[in-house]
């Protein structure tokens, strides 16, 4: 009887949970729909109230091309740089600068509105002034614009300089292209003195009216015997452009082994001498000799403008390129920081360089510069050798300065 009952509730039950089950489908799984935007920045990129955090730039350099966005490192730093500078007001620069450079270096003062005092003389004396006022306690230098072994031989070992490298800011400065052998041209490996100008020079000037073109193609045509006694030679043994040939011969012309043979040899030919750099000109000028060693280029070229017969040789064996006064540093301990650098990174643009040159005469260092109104003996003819004046040249320039010595009469 039980077994009846629960076949009879099976049989109603059956049909009951089949019902269940065709009611309780699955849904079908909705198609894939697009993912809405997020509402809230990627956490790698900066929130508009977060100031994003800017690498600091690298001085040496060039950078990228700017873009949209933050202001750029570079560009911040100097900013800041210039507000500093408005307010320590000055820039004191101890410089062998003529008055038609001051002049025209008047364009800083002009475009920036800060005051640029200058402590004229020349490069030793500025070098010895700068030491007697540090022996005082006294700190008033900023920036330096001397020659090249000043720089070296007296500012250097007086512990006077500081690496300008650091100071550099804007892109144009640091910019490889603008550059010969794309970079800055520092003159020696601290970095420490960079040329504002470079100028050529074989060292050897002549009249033309005495010397015809083709006569002296070598410095060994100097020692013919038609030419002794006919040559004036700056003094060897203070510097200068004798100093100058002296070093460049025993250097990269011939080296110092055969270089100090040429200068016996040369000795032999009995040049005058003098420590006047007017009159060594004007000697050539006025026919008394015909060669001119290590005579002084701005005096070259003045004469020339006035019609005298002289021209600057070019010789197998290359020429010097030379920033004689014309070299840039820093202090060590700049009385006006942000002022020094201003003045520092303004004079390394395009438009200090043309500022310079209006004034100096002499071509500039930057390659994007072109040397208008630059007299063309003060440039290199394309692909002759040219050597640039670095720090060994002038370490040299003492050796060269003893040869002398025993190789000329004291005057």
């Amino acid at each position: 009887m039980r077994r009846v009952h629960r076949l009879v509730l099976l049989a109603i039950l059956l049909p009951l949970l089949a019902a269940g089950c065709a009611g309780a489908q699955v849904a079908p799984t909705a198609p894939p729909t697009t993912k809405a935007a997020p509402t809230q920045a990627p956490t790698s990129a900066p929130s508009p109230t977060q100031k994003p955090t800017i690498p600091p730039a690298n001085p040496t350099s060039a950078p990228e091309k700017p873009t949209a966005g933050p202001v750029a490192a570079w560009q911040k730093k100097w900013d800041d740089t210039l507000a500093a500078a408005k307010k320590e007001g000055k820039v004191v620069v101890y410089g062998e600068v003529n008055p038609e450079t001051r002049a025209s270096l008047a364009a800083f003062e002009k475009k920036y509105g800060i005051e640029a005092e200058y402590v004229i003389g020349k490069s030793a004396e500025l070098a010895t002034k700068w030491d007697s006022e540090r022996r005082g306690g006294l700190n008033l230098a900023d920036v330096f614009i001397v020659g090249g072994g000043t720089s070296i031989l007296s500012l250097k070992p007086l512990k006077a300089m500081g690496s300008l490298e650091p100071y550099v800011i804007l892109p144009e400065v640091s910019d490889p292209k603008a550059w010969p052998g794309g970079k800055i041209p520092f003159l020696d490996k601290d970095k420490m003195v960079v040329p504002l100008n470079g100028a050529y020079t074989s060292y050897i000037t002549v009249n033309t009216d005495l010397v015809k073109p083709g006569q002296l193609k070598s410095y060994q045509d100097l020692l013919k015997p038609e030419y002794k006694g006919k040559m004036v030679l700056y003094d060897a043994t203070i510097g200068g452009g004798g100093g100058g040939w002296v070093t460049f011969i025993i250097t990269d012309a011939y080296g110092p082994e055969k270089g100090k043979e040429y200068m016996t040899k040369f000795a032999a030919m009995e040049p005058a001498i003098t420590k006047d750099v007017r009159q060594q000109v004007e000697w050539l000028a006025k026919a008394k000799y015909s060669i001119g060693i290590g005579a002084y280029n701005p005096l070259i070229s003045e004469f020339r403008a006035q019609g005298a017969p002289l021209d600057m040789l070019h010789f197998v064996e290359g020429g010097n390129i030379n920033p004689m006064s014309g070299c840039l540093e820093v202090s060590v301990t700049p009385a006006h920081p942000n002022a020094a650098a201003l003045f520092i990174n303004w004079m390394l643009t395009a438009e200090g360089q043309k500022a310079f040159m209006a004034g100096y005469k002499s071509p500039p260092a930057r390659l994007d510069v072109p040397p208008t109104g630059v007299d063309p003996i003060n440039l290199p003819i394309p692909g002759e050798k040219a050597f640039f004046t670095g720090e060994n040249f002038y370490l040299t320039q003492g050796e060269a300065q003893k040869l002398a010595k025993g190789l000329f009469p004291a005057q």
